[in-house]
């Protein structure tokens, strides 16, 4: 069985490396990976064969354009077939150590391994900047068990010295309550979960600005991004709010830092690009598109140009604040290929109308947007809540204040739906909540 080497992945300045040392250093790591998956996985293998390249052909970044692309359907696919894991592993069952999976929102779960090497350098990417310090509490709300990204975010906070306090089992006062008693300096959670979290601690005349949190980490969705959510869980939990990222299927990646909200990528461990969602195109620095990463590090389940369906774009500007000096995604992630709105001719992104709904104090922190096509055109309504019941006359002008912003963020004109708090989906800490409802019989 071929192996990979082994790469030093702890040292912080793998993050500052001057532009040009960094591209080289992807090529000789993709050129060394292509070669170790051609040998010990026949999915790469006959992947390779069908596209008429062999592993010889990539010696560099700019030989990434002819590796084929791979998609989670294929993945799917090939651990039915070759069930359970697939034939897409490259190292032997006796290394591996951890196994989760994949959410499940898009199909079945992937089931992902890790050996220890691969699980070892994700706890080193971590501490390459400690976000805890020895003897801080750190209370984790979401579920971690099979999940990948809290269960490392667990494991590198203990290894940091830190007392870790998984706090997924417990309902949402109960969570309020910990926070309460242990004080900690940061806690974590879908963004979503954490404005949920806001309002029950309302509920419960808890002050969540006097809670001593020194951070808030918004993970698993790309809500904190957003400019005006951001601001939300900012002022609500008085502390600072950073965006983690990372995939079950590639790593844990990175995320934002306090003096840059753009995705901070470990660029030594994996090779990004942004591609044309239709042709498969790469584009260049600063044009939105798919996202795409290769997995340069990992000998267990390495991916190779991995379409994630993911949108936004790539800065290759080196952060003032933190010296990171590869390229990043800006904007963090804009939204999905799947989520886009296709509707009267217009291509319209949630998180567009997230950001206009979010930015009026007057609503509460849910919404949902509803299209039909029962009448003459499709329709699009979007349902939100006040924070209180308010009069008939307030209700009026909050409507009109939302049209207006929500026909400067996405061109069109909607119908809004004021409800009174408490009406729509909630996510209480176990599943995500479905922010778009697509009634319609055809998707135009």
């Amino acid at each position: 069985m071929t192996n990979l080497p082994c790469y030093t992945i702890l040292n912080p300045i793998m993050e500052q490396m001057p532009l040009g040392e960094l591209k080289a250093l992807q090529g000789e790591r993709l050129a060394a990976m292509t070669r170790y998956v051609y040998a010990n996985a026949p999915f790469w293998r006959n992947k390779f064969d069908e596209a008429g390249v062999t592993p010889e052909d990539i010696n560099g970044l700019e030989d990434l354009p002819k590796i084929p692309f791979c998609t989670k359907a294929e993945l799917q696919t090939d651990q039915v077939t070759n069930s359970p894991f697939g034939s897409y592993t490259c190292s032997d069952r006796t290394h591996w150590a951890r196994l989760v999976t994949t959410s499940g929102t898009t199909g079945r779960p992937l089931k992902r391994v890790f050996s220890q090497r691969d699980w070892d350098y994700i706890l080193d990417r971590f501490q390459r900047k400690p976000y805890l310090a020895r003897g801080d509490t750190s209370i984790i709300l979401g579920p971690i068990d099979g999940l990948m990204g809290p269960m490392a975010a667990y494991e590198a906070g203990v290894r940091q010295g830190a007392i870790m306090v998984p706090a997924g089992l417990l309902d949402s006062r109960a969570k309020i309550k910990l926070i309460q008693d242990l004080k900690p300096v940061s806690i974590s959670g879908t963004a979503s979960y954490l404005l949920r979290l806001l309002e029950v601690a309302q509920e419960m005349g808890v002050d969540t600005t006097s809670l001593g949190l020194r951070s808030v980490g918004s993970v698993g969705e790309p809500g904190a991004a957003i400019a005006a959510t951001r601001k939300r869980l900012s002022e609500g939990w008085n502390a600072l709010v950073v965006d983690g990222f990372g995939m079950t299927e590639i790593f844990p990646l990175g995320g934002s830092c306090p003096g840059n909200q753009a995705l901070h990528i470990a660029n030594d461990m994996a090779i990004m690009e942004v591609i044309d969602p239709e042709t498969g195109e790469q584009l260049p620095v600063g044009e939105t598109g798919e996202v795409v990463f290769s997995n340069i590090v990992g000998d267990t389940q390495p991916l190779l140009r991995y379409r994630t369906r993911d949108i936004s774009r790539i800065t290759e500007e080196t952060c003032d604040f933190c010296g990171h000096t590869g390229p990043k995604l800006e904007g963090s992630i804009i939204g999905r290929v799947d989520d886009m709105i296709w509707f009267r001719g217009v291509n319209i992104y949630p998180s567009a109308i997230e950001e206009a709904v979010r930015s009026i104090y007057a609503l509460n922190h849910e919404f949902q947007v509803v299209l039909d096509d029962d009448g003459a055109m499709p329709s699009m309504t979007i349902k939100l809540e006040t924070n209180n019941q308010g009069n008939g006359s307030l209700i009026d002008e909050l409507k009109a204040d939302v049209a207006e912003k929500v026909k400067q963020a996405i061109r069109i004109n909607v119908a809004i739906d004021i409800l009174p708090p408490g009406t729509l989906p909630r996510d209480d800490g176990g599943n995500k909540v479905r922010r778009v409802v697509d009634n319609r019989t055809e998707r135009n």
